[in-house]
């Protein structure tokens, strides 16, 4: 550790001085320099550490969209590549749809049969209600008719006989049968055109929109806006259905209302000190350079999560034992670049270095000297904090051994 170094000095300087005296360098010779050096380290891991926290548990996170179909086949044409950047809308790829084609086909053949039998019905009503006409005015000749024959009868007129009071009698009634007949025909296919060919028509329709539906599926178009990345489909391909095997995934455009924030990981230790507002710096590994240019940047805290994740359940019907949970769990921090328009140097998914400076000490410490000290110290973790960089960079570029 870096801060073991800073606290040596006292031994190094015992040590020194014997050398200067010529004197042997034993433990007896330097105990008290090395109790100084210890005291001073767990004084600096109680006090600067505490009230300064950092972290290397920091990234950057993005979020991806996994490109599925919902409607599996073989792929038929794939016309974007990996990298590419595309738009809400743009074709992704197709898979095989003369399955699909041929439902649609089925459901507009559905459709104007119905349709169909709409206008004969219709041209059948046309000429039912011809023959309900035809057969009331034969009703209403016939009533007259009879009524004449019955007018004879009660007048017991000369011109009175039964055969002919029975034909009309007779051919009232065929009339008044021929009349029930048109009328009932006339609702029946009044029925058929109000209520059943509609429902059917309607059936059939919703027939043929779920197929367009389905064959709207076999085209898979980007919902975002972003770039592709991971693409495993070709032509002739088997497109899978199921987010865990997608066929691509894209990286979604950064919505410039939505800031880049870092999500960094520190001990629940330090609650006590982090707070919302609180100053911090941020080295990402993205960004460091030899030249060390706009490689630790300014940044604050803007929200800290009010749980730690170890602790979650799921309803798994197994009763939890803490025993079970590994490692204590961080206590998650967003931490935002002080200024916006350094968001472009950092990479997403980059891990970061976040070190968090203490600028107001409360508590029984508060305007006492011990407290000037602690923040005062603040120095001494951002010069640590620059150092620790330097060391991330050699051990990425092979100079000493890293992670």
């Amino acid at each position: 550790m870096i801060e073991l170094l800073i606290t040596c000095f006292p031994l190094l300087l015992r040590i020194a001085y014997l050398r200067w005296r010529g004197r042997p360098v034993t433990l007896y010779n330097v105990h008290r320099a090395l109790f100084v050096w210890i005291v001073l380290f767990v004084a600096l891991i109680f006090t600067v550490e505490y009230y300064h926290p950092d972290t290397r548990n920091a990234l950057i996170p993005y979020r991806v969209v996994p490109i599925v179909t919902e409607r599996g086949g073989t792929v038929t044409e794939v016309p974007v590549k990996a990298g590419e950047t595309v738009k809400v809308g743009d074709l992704l790829f197709t898979v095989d749809d003369s399955s699909e084609k041929a439902a649609v086909a089925t459901a507009q053949t559905a459709v104007g049969e119905v349709n169909s039998q709409l206008d004969v019905v219709r041209a059948q009503i046309k000429a039912a209600a011809a023959d309900l006409a035809r057969t009331k005015a034969v009703l209403d000749t016939a009533n007259l008719t009879l009524s004449e024959q019955q007018d004879l009868k009660d007048r017991n007129s000369p011109a009175y006989t039964l055969n002919r009071y029975e034909n009309a009698k007779t051919a009232q009634e065929q009339a008044a049968a021929n009349v029930n007949a048109a009328d009932s025909k006339m609702e029946a296919l009044q029925v058929q055109l109000d209520q059943v060919l509609p429902a059917e028509l309607k059936a059939a329709e919703a027939a043929l929109d779920q197929a367009k539906v389905n064959l709207d599926k076999t085209k898979v178009h980007s919902s975002v806006n972003g770039r592709i990345e991971q693409l495993s489909l070709n032509v002739g391909a088997r497109a899978a259905q199921f987010s865990v095997n997608p066929a691509m995934v894209i990286v979604p455009d950064r919505d410039e209302s939505d800031p880049i924030e870092i999500v960094a990981g520190f001990s629940q230790t330090n609650s006590a000190v982090l707070h919302v507002g609180m100053p911090a710096e941020v080295a990402c590994e993205n960004n460091i350079n030899n030249g060390m240019e706009n490689t630790v940047l300014a940044a604050r805290i803007v929200r800290i999560q009010d749980v730690v994740a170890t602790g979650q359940v799921g309803p798994t019907g197994v009763l939890m034992q803490p025993s079970d949970r590994r490692g204590p769990g961080d206590l998650v921090v967003h931490v935002r670049l002080e200024y916006p328009e350094q968001n472009a140097l950092l990479v997403d998914g980059a891990r970061c270095l976040v070190q968090a400076y203490t600028t107001h000490i409360s508590g029984s410490l508060q305007g006492t000297f011990m407290g000037g000290i602690i923040q005062a110290w603040a120095l001494e973790k951002a010069l640590i904090m620059r150092m620790k960089v330097w060391i991330m960079l050699f051990a990425g570029t092979g100079l000493i051994g890293g992670d």
